[in-house]
C-alpha cells in the first residue's frame, strides 16, 4: 500500500486532476461563503411589532429549531473554511487517504446542515402555514421581514448542502484508490 501511494504522489498531475482540485476548491469556497451568509442572515434576523398597544419580537433565539440551524450553519463555516485552507496549502500531497477524510469531512458538514436545515424548514413552515390541530397561529403574516430573512438564510443553506453533497460524492470518489 505504501508503494502504490508512492506512485500516486511521484507521477504529475494531469489535466483532470488540475480541474478536480479547481472545482473541489470552488465548491468549498461556495460552501463556506453560503453557509457563513446563512449563519449571518439568521443571526441578524429580528423584528418588533406593536399589536394593540403590546410590543413583540421575533428573534431566531426564541426557537430551539432555528438556534440549531444557525449555529449548524456556523459551525459547517468554521470547519469549511478549516478543510479550504488545508485542501489549498496541500493540494501538492493530497492522496486517496486524505481524499477519504476529506469525504468524511464533507459528509458530516452535509449532515449536520441537513438536519439543521430541517429543523428550521419544519418550524419555518409552521410559522408560515399555522397548524390548526393544534393551534399554533401564523405569524409571517405580522413579521414579514423576519420571516423573508428565515427564508433567505434557507435557501442559502440549501446551496451549502448542494456543494457540500457534490464534495462528498467528488471526495468519494477521488478516495477509491485506497
Amino acid at each position: 500500500m505504501e508503494i502504490k501511494e508512492a506512485n500516486v504522489r511521484a507521477k504529475a498531475p494531469n489535466k483532470t486532476d488540475k480541474f478536480v482540485l479547481a472545482t473541489q476548491i470552488c465548491l468549498r469556497i461556495a460552501a463556506t461563503a453560503t453557509a457563513m451568509a446563512a449563519a449571518w442572515v439568521i443571526f441578524t434576523a429580528n423584528q418588533t411589532v406593536e399589536v394593540l398597544g403590546m410590543s413583540f419580537d421575533a428573534r431566531y433565539s426564541y426557537s430551539p429549531a432555528f438556534k440549531f440551524f444557525a449555529y449548524a450553519n456556523a459551525i459547517a463555516f468554521g470547519f469549511s473554511l478549516m478543510s479550504l485552507f488545508f485542501m489549498f496549502f496541500a493540494r501538492h500531497a493530497l492522496t486517496a487517504t486524505i481524499y477519504f477524510f476529506f469525504f468524511l469531512h464533507d459528509l458530516m458538514m452535509m449532515s449536520l446542515v441537513l438536519s439543521g436545515l430541517a429543523a428550521g424548514t419544519a418550524i419555518g413552515m409552521v410559522a408560515r402555514d399555522g397548524n390548526g390541530h393544534t393551534g399554533w397561529i401564523k405569524i409571517c403574516d405580522r413579521f414579514e421581514k423576519f420571516c423573508h430573512k428565515v427564508t433567505v438564510s434557507m435557501a442559502l443553506s440549501y446551496v451549502a448542502v448542494v456543494c457540500l453533497l457534490v464534495l462528498t460524492v467528488m471526495s468519494a470518489g477521488k478516495s477509491r484508490q485506497i
